[in-house]
């Protein structure tokens, strides 16, 4: 990876991101991995998850085959914290998963048999659990861990069927305490005429920070988008009718999204950036600039129930009409026009991915983007708002600023990524489109 001097950066911003680039250069830190970590399997390590912004701190996740390490940047280069937690150049200290500081209760849930302990009391219906497995899932370094754990009970009537289930464990007893709150509220208030279900809490463990939940089969909708002969078309729709009953049920969440205060921080991250990179981190305040100023012409916002991190991912098709939304950790109050603008925003992302890394057309990219248009005037017909021109307004909107959060995040991920630029520019081009709505 080669670095230039960034015209208005200082010398210490400068040596900073060219320390935060050589910790996400895999193939330097590979060796480096291998020598403190004393695995030395020959194969390549990769850098599958990264989270960083200046003056705030730099954390990178490595992966090599099924081994998987947190590295946290250290102001200080220089020196090590001893073998459990070594720190290796430029700075980096290093936590084998799943040791992470954050996640107080992740080390239980990895450990099959204190994990088993742990779920004794909590899951009724199995008698003695005898076999506990447990897999790897998912993984935000800080943040939350996703396991797939398959439990065996001792009573004749289980007929030696395994129950599989999906841990999370959180980095905030009060985070872990909320997610199972809700997600029993949720399934209380659904309407069992809609086609929308939730994946059922089994157990919550507060002394771990975990939430219990079963694992639902299904296809993925990610597996379906891309698909000929109008799969696409139909499996979008049916997101849309499943988003749209959720925006129906009664506010179960008390956490308040609140819009106003997100925007104030695009504009201080982005200056953040722009002490490291001006050009990025100027093009970063001038869309935040923006969003705040187009705010007031959007019409009055509604509050509702949303999920908060609306995207194909989250959406699980089963059967002919069913649909399960999966992971609601960000499940909230604010205007359900968000839920839409970051869906529409997620599909225009990848078709943009999609063009820069030229595993696509053009044309190619603008098709797979067109689907958003499918999916709009889905939810639009399904809420009963395909005649009112606002709501269109609405989502134009925080289409945008799901576009500005996707840059920031992409900023974290990849600092010298010029999908960072591409999504800003997506973000104006949106709101573009939203002054024409006037």
């Amino acid at each position: 990876m080669t670095s230039v001097d960034l015209p208005g950066t200082s010398a210490t911003a400068t040596a900073h991101l060219r320390r935060v680039e050589e910790a996400m250069a895999a193939r330097v830190m590979g060796p480096r991995l291998d020598a403190a970590l004393g695995v030395g399997t020959g194969r390549p390590w990769q850098v599958v998850d990264a989270k960083y912004e200046p003056e705030v701190g730099c954390t990178i996740l490595y992966s090599s085959d099924d081994r998987l390490v947190r590295g946290d940047l250290l102001d200080e280069p220089d020196g090590g914290l001893g073998p459990s937690r070594p720190v290796v150049a430029p700075g980096v200290r290093l936590s084998s998963f799943p040791d992470d500081p954050d996640l107080p209760g992740l080390r239980a849930a990895a450990d099959p048999v204190t994990l088993r302990e742990a779920l004794q009391d909590v899951l009724p219906g199995r008698g003695r659990i005898v076999r506990c497995r447990v897999g790897f899932l998912r993984y935000r370094p800080a943040k939350r861990a996703t396991l797939a754990v398959e439990l065996r009970g001792s009573l004749p009537e289980s007929g030696g069927q395994a129950q599989r289930l999906v841990v999370k464990s959180y980095h905030k007893v009060e985070k872990a305490a909320a997610v199972a709150a809700e997600a029993v509220l949720l399934n209380a208030t659904v309407d069992p005429a809609a086609p929308l279900h939730f994946a059922p809490v089994r157990a919550h463990v507060p002394e771990l920070s975990l939430v219990v939940q079963e694992r639902v089969g299904g296809v993925h909708l990610d597996a379906v988008l891309g698909r000929g002969d109008g799969a696409s078309e139909r499996a979008l729709e049916r997101a849309a009718a499943a988003l749209a009953a959720l925006h129906r049920q009664p506010v179960v969440s008390r956490r308040c999204r609140d819009i106003a205060t997100e925007v104030r921080r695009f504009t201080t991250r982005g200056s953040r950036i722009a002490e490291v990179d001006p050009t990025t981190g100027a093009a970063l305040v001038d869309l935040a600039a923006r969003l705040a100023a187009t705010a007031q012409e959007v019409p009055a916002a509604v509050v509702g129930l949303v999920h908060g991190d609306c995207k194909p991912s989250q959406f699980l098709l089963q059967g002919a009409d069913d649909v399960v939304l999966l992971d609601l950790d960000s499940c909230g109050q604010a205007d359900p026009a968000t839920d839409v603008g970051t869906f529409l925003a997620t599909l225009r992302q990848r078709a943009v991915r999609d063009r820069l890394a030229r595993r696509t057309t053009p044309a190619g990219a603008e098709s797979r983007a067109a689907l958003g248009e499918v999916f709009l005037r889905a939810y639009l017909d399904a809420a009963g708002m395909a005649s009112d021109p606002e709501p269109r307004r609405r989502i134009s909107w925080y289409e945008a600023v799901a576009f500005e959060r996707k840059a920031l995040r992409c900023f974290a991920r990849a600092p010298r990524s010029p999908l960072t630029r591409a999504l800003v520019d997506c973000g104006h081009t949106t709101l573009d489109r939203l002054e024409g709505m006037r």
